[in-house]
């Protein structure tokens, strides 16, 4: 069985990546955003603890540093509530 690695997840279902660097280039954060219909986006960040935070359009800050998803079930649940219009 392999190992869940949740950031192809992302990317496998529509997800757009940005790596947000700090000053002497370590990486700060990640964000991921989906184009959910025409300029409506919603926003993913994944942070240097491994935890996540996300937002809908519909509903903003959704969840806060939120433990990072260890399978699909997690992940689809999460993207679930961020892919609400």
């Amino acid at each position: 069985m392999s190992k869940f690695n949740f950031y192809s997840f992302l990317e496998e279902n529509g997800y757009q990546k940005e790596t947000i660097r700090e000053a002497n280039g370590t990486t700060f954060c990640t964000n991921y955003q989906k184009e959910l219909t025409e300029n409506i986006w919603n926003s993913l960040t994944v942070h240097k603890d491994k935890t996540v935070t996300g937002a809908s359009p519909k509903n903003g800050l959704v969840f806060k540093q939120y433990p990072q998803p260890s399978n699909n079930e997690e992940a689809n649940h999460l993207l679930k509530q961020i892919e609400e219009i």
